[in-house]
């Protein structure tokens, strides 16, 4: 038995008091915290210019900005159009293991594209990258951890979705899961500011190519809102007690502020700016804008959908993404999200055979080069006889 189960049950009583008091605290702040947004989108411009002193004076700011729309805006999804080009890509990866007889990376892009109106079947194509050994290593000599390969799989996808789509016309959307700044994790700041740049680099050749690149955040969690009403709480020049308002004001997703304001499947949220602090220069035109969309039927499930600034400034682009992205979603029925976005990750995914067929290939490289062989650790080898897999 892997768990004791009897010394769980024995906290769950005082464990199901605790979140019932803390579902109390926080009902209470939604309630607090929805009077505070209608108040706050009586005048947009005022909450806009507001957030725009802080981003001056905030040096690691993280929260919406109102864009044009009025922030109480709820819009119903346009018509997809007859002919459109929707491409999605997902990464996955084999990070390096010190524990491993040999060390190596994999990072693996499933790529997925359908031209819809053709009649055609959509086109895969499968990117594995070995990545190069003096990658493997940090400036100090260590093996790389999962937060720099997870930045490194976020790269290879926008990069590969340019490639995938560089040669298509008319209406072209792209999907990654996930938001359209790449992975953090914690990452140093001098280690995320080259792959940052590249990125900005490829949503600058979509913008210029006239892709619109879409990033799905599927229950998403975000509190950028609740930050953002913080400093509308502040008095007028104050930006000293930011920091605590924000953590008092903390718990409430943007996602269930929001909900209230859905009525039916479909529709949209009013845009905002995402304003992020990172070290790369990457402009305002692919600057991330966002909206909250209802995918389900009944009590709304909202999913966050983040573009570029050059497609927040063109409406009838933001249209043409909301009806693609919404009638996408609706493919699985049952459990609302892009099609695409799936298939992609079946696509991706590496299994654990797979890594092991990985490994004894280099291994067998290896020993026909005349290298020689690495062993696994003891520690290893033990886990998995436990596992069943020795």
């Amino acid at each position: 038995m892997p768990v004791n189960y009897f010394q769980l049950h024995q906290n769950l009583e005082a464990y199901s008091q605790k979140t019932s008091m803390k579902a109390a605290e926080l009902n209470t702040l939604e309630e607090a915290l929805k009077k505070a947004f209608g108040e706050a989108a009586l005048d947009t411009g005022a909450t806009r210019a507001r957030v725009e002193r802080a981003e001056r004076e905030l040096p690691t700011l993280y929260c919406a900005k109102p864009t044009a729309e009025p922030m109480l805006t709820i819009r119903d999804a346009p018509p997809k159009p007859e002919r459109y080009t929707l491409a999605a890509a997902d990464g996955s990866q084999i990070a390096p293991n010190r524990h491993r007889p040999v060390q190596f990376c994999v990072i693996n892009v499933g790529l997925i594209k359908a031209h819809h109106g053709s009649g055609l079947e959509p086109t895969t194509d499968i990117q594995s990258e070995l990545m190069d050994q003096e990658r493997l290593f940090t400036v100090e000599g260590g093996l790389i951890g999962e937060d720099t390969v997870g930045l490194q799989r976020d790269l290879a996808e926008r990069r590969a979705l340019l490639r995938f789509v560089e040669n298509e016309t008319g209406p072209v959307v792209t999907l990654t899961d996930g938001p359209l700044d790449v992975y953090q994790g914690t990452l140093a700041a001098a280690e995320r500011q080259a792959p940052q740049a590249e990125v900005y680099e490829v949503y600058q050749k979509m913008a210029e190519m006239g892709v619109i690149n879409a990033g799905y955040i599927d229950k998403p969690g975000s509190e950028m809102l609740t930050r953002m009403l913080a400093l509308t709480q502040l008095p007028e020049g104050d930006l000293a007690g930011y920091d605590q308002l924000k953590r008092s004001m903390a718990g409430i997703s943007d996602a269930r502020l929001l909900k209230h304001l859905f009525t039916r499947t479909g529709q949209r949220s009013a845009i905002f700016e995402a304003i992020t602090k990172t070290e790369a220069n990457r402009g305002p035109s692919v600057q991330a804008h966002f909206f909250y969309l209802n995918v389900e039927q009944g009590e709304p499930y909202l999913a966050r959908v983040e573009f570029p600034g050059w497609v927040s400034e063109r409406p009838e682009l933001v249209d043409l993404l909301h009806a693609v992205v919404y009638a996408e979603s609706q493919v699985l029925e049952t459990h609302p999200y892009p099609y695409l976005l799936h298939r992609a990750h079946e696509l991706a995914v590496i299994t654990f055979e797979e890594r092991v067929y990985v490994e004894d290939m280099l291994l067998r490289q290896f020993d026909q080069d005349g290298l020689g062989l690495g062993r696994i650790s003891n520690k290893e080898v033990t886990k998995e006889i436990a596992g069943g897999r020795l």
